[in-house]
């Protein structure tokens, strides 16, 4: 993270300086309280067929149209496997998902979620420290 990059207070989203408004929702970066609650979370409809990827600590929501997570990349497929699976917390094999090499991790900072490699101590993006 760089000096000057902000978090967006409706949906997390971790975003540039330059940016005026949230990559993700479209929120205004200085939003009042009232804008806040109509951008975000409260905005982003789950409609039938949506999925949310469990693989690792992803959790990003995907349309339905989408057969891979477009933050992680993991298939549909496997995410539902790893969903189902007692194993999705630990004892898993990252070199299962495509692009993927054991060791791989996905950052747990709140807005950030992205994927890292395994020779990383700390996240590309937000640069924090890897758990």
């Amino acid at each position: 993270m760089s000096s000057g990059d902000w978090m967006c207070a409706a949906c997390q989203h971790m975003n540039f300086k330059k940016r005026d408004a949230c990559q993700r929702c479209h929120c205004p970066k200085f939003a009042s309280p009232e804008e806040i609650s109509s951008y975000g979370m409260n905005r982003t409809e789950v409609l039938a067929g949506d999925w949310y990827c469990a693989t690792f600590n992803c959790g990003t929501h995907n349309y339905a149209s989408r057969n891979a997570c477009y933050r992680c990349g993991a298939l549909k497929d496997y995410s539902a496997m790893m969903a189902a699976s007692t194993t999705a917390c630990y004892g898993y094999d990252a070199s299962a998902v495509p692009g993927w090499k054991t060791g791989d991790w996905i950052c747990n900072r709140l807005g950030c979620g992205v994927h890292n490699y395994a020779s990383r101590m700390e996240c590309y993006k937000c640069k924090s420290p890897r758990e």
